[in-house]
């Protein structure tokens, strides 16, 4: 994937407050990522913009995206990353707080998130997580993860993912 490429999806602005409306974003980006549902667009190439790069080597135009719902357990066995810390660091936050955050009440309110985490089915890299590696929703997975085992059973059954296949 060329230099150029990823540039070319760098949302216009000069900083994450200061950028292009997603609406306009999505007019110039969604056709050079015709695979990518406009969720995953949003919540990941737009908004993590400058975390992009650790993941151009997999091929963002090969990728494939297909929305499943997932039980809790399956969720907590089998989505890794690099490293534990990257998913278990933050966790923590969702109950000692007391200033919540927006995302915070969401998920304490609905027990679940506000839009899918998109895991790679990871058969083929063996740095990464596997058999899924969490690409976005890192945050959202952390205070999934911290609620699973403090008090599992308030947890919804099942969960929107986005499973990208290459």
């Amino acid at each position: 994937m060329s230099h150029d490429f990823i540039l070319s999806l760098k949302p216009i602005g000069d900083g994450s407050f200061e950028k292009e409306p997603f609406e306009e974003y999505k007019k110039r980006a969604a056709p050079l990522l015709p695979n990518f549902p406009e969720c995953a667009l949003e919540n990941w190439v737009y908004r993590h913009y400058a975390d992009i790069d650790d993941y151009a080597f997999l091929g963002f135009e090969k990728m494939f995206f297909k929305e499943e719902l997932w039980s809790k357990d399956e969720i907590y066995d089998n989505i890794k990353s690099y490293d534990d810390e990257t998913i278990d660091s933050f966790g923590y936050q969702i109950y000692e707080r007391h200033d919540k955050t927006w995302l915070q009440k969401y998920i304490l309110k609905h027990k679940t998130w506000n839009a899918p985490i998109i895991v790679f089915q990871n058969t083929t890299h063996p740095d990464m997580g596997k058999p899924y590696h969490l690409l976005e929703g890192h945050l959202r997975l952390n205070y999934f993860r911290t609620i699973y085992r403090k008090e599992k059973e308030i947890l919804q059954d099942k969960h929107r993912i986005w499973l990208v296949t290459i």
